[in-house]
């Protein structure tokens, strides 16, 4: 059995950071990854912020820049924009898993693939990985084996929510409505329920499309066939070319630290609890895990109060924005389709349209939420309907109502 300063469970974005980082300051790492092949079997869209992309180091061919939104409504209606501003790229993420997969190998990580972890033994100085036929001995474990993570289960630490996804990469048939730089959302409680359907070109004809499922007794595949056949004017004739999905952990369990173990990415539910976007918020908790593995190594002390600095620095950088993003995704698990289509129809103005468009983020959906708020614009009919949907958002509101400058301005955020 061979001993190791750090054993890395998973070889994602966020699992081969962490290692890189932590082999980097000269501990032994090891990372073990349960498939053949880093990035595969495709789990993940690979739909980016500019901002993550830079943070990841991306030096992939595929950086296809998107430009605009194009939300659409069950009833129909279509709110969307488009600007010279890059809202996201799609990029490769079997190459850019792979690529962040070598940077961890080259700073001296040792990685090992098809090595399935079945769960963790306590060792008193350090901890026994069963990982297949092989035994690791470490000091720590980082647990970033995925949104099913074994490890988490293990530790009985589980999210609030999974969602489950269907995607699948297809060829875009003639005459497709999709846009070479927009992204579009489909809204629809019968084949998106308690999520969206989604598609974004990935350049030369072709696209990735998508549905989640959070509800349960729903088939995502399915709900996929039914987003094709709902809008046919975006799918006629489309190719696929093949299938992928997975699921995405919504809602972080209330400790993601134990003796001699942590959980990152996926595996503590740091993903975007509106749009299931997980690389950015994993790369950056793996600089904070890392730099807490490497003072406990450092100091020889790999216990629970020790590592609970990997949360505290987590939660103060990210605490606040995942908080407010899980009160929205309240507020669209509330929503019907009646109130949906509302909203959609309210905000397709241009004055709304502009605004949308300066202060859209796909990292932090929240900001344009609290401006939009903070703008005193919308009318007592909106805060009646959000006070409707009940809970925290419904509280949140009617604060906002208190500040808004009542009467409304004359013609602002009419239809």
């Amino acid at each position: 059995m061979r001993h190791y300063d750090v054993a890395v469970v998973g070889a994602g974005p966020a699992g081969c950071r962490a290692a890189r980082l932590i082999a980097g300051a000269g501990f032994r790492v090891i990372v073990l990854e349960e498939h053949e092949r880093i990035g595969e079997p495709l789990q993940c869209s690979g739909l980016i912020s500019p901002r993550t992309l830079e943070l990841s180091g991306y030096e992939g061919e595929l950086r296809h820049p998107l430009h605009g939104f194009n939300l659409h409504s069950p009833a129909g209606h279509t709110l969307g924009f488009q600007t010279n501003k890059t809202y996201a790229v799609a990029v490769d993420r079997v190459a850019l898993d792979r690529q962040l997969a070598e940077a961890a190998r080259s700073a001296g990580a040792e990685l090992i693939t098809g090595a399935r972890v079945k769960g963790l033994e306590d060792a008193g100085d350090g901890v026994i990985v069963h990982a297949g036929g092989r035994k690791v001995k470490a000091r720590l474990v980082i647990a970033a084996d995925g949104a099913r993570s074994r490890i988490a289960r293990q530790l009985g630490l589980y999210p609030r929510e999974v969602v489950a996804m269907a995607a699948a990469e297809i060829e875009l048939g003639r005459g497709s409505r999709a846009r070479e730089e927009v992204v579009e959302l489909f809204l629809g409680e019968d084949f998106a329920p308690g999520w969206f359907g989604w598609l974004f070109p990935t350049g030369k004809g072709r696209a990735r499309i998508g549905i989640g499922v959070g509800r349960k007794g729903s088939s995502p595949r399915r709900c996929l066939d039914e987003l094709l056949k709902r809008y046919p004017e975006y799918f006629r004739e489309a190719k696929i070319l093949r299938y992928t999905g997975g699921c995405v952990p919504i809602g972080p369990p209330p400790r993601i630290f134990a003796e001699r173990v942590m959980l990152l990415g996926d595996a503590a539910a740091q993903v975007k609890p509106i749009s299931g976007g997980g690389l950015y918020l994993g790369l950056h908790a793996a600089g904070h895990c890392a730099r807490a593995a490497v003072r406990a190594l450092e100091r020889d002390d790999c216990s629970a109060a020790s590592l609970a600095s990997y949360q505290e620095a987590w939660e103060a950088e990210f605490g606040p924005a995942l908080k407010s993003d899980l009160v929205l995704r309240e507020l669209f698990l509330s929503l019907n389709d009646t109130k949906a289509d509302y909203l959609t129809r309210f905000f397709d103005n241009d004055f709304w349209r502009r605004f949308i468009a300066r202060y859209a983020d796909i990292d932090y959906p929240s900001v344009l939420v609290k401006k939009i708020l903070g703008t005193g614009l919308l009318p007592r009919k909106f805060f009646k309907l959000a006070l409707s949907l009940g809970g925290f958002i419904g509280r949140m509101v009617d604060r906002a109502e208190n500040r808004c400058l009542l009467p409304l301005l004359e013609g602002a955020g009419k239809n």
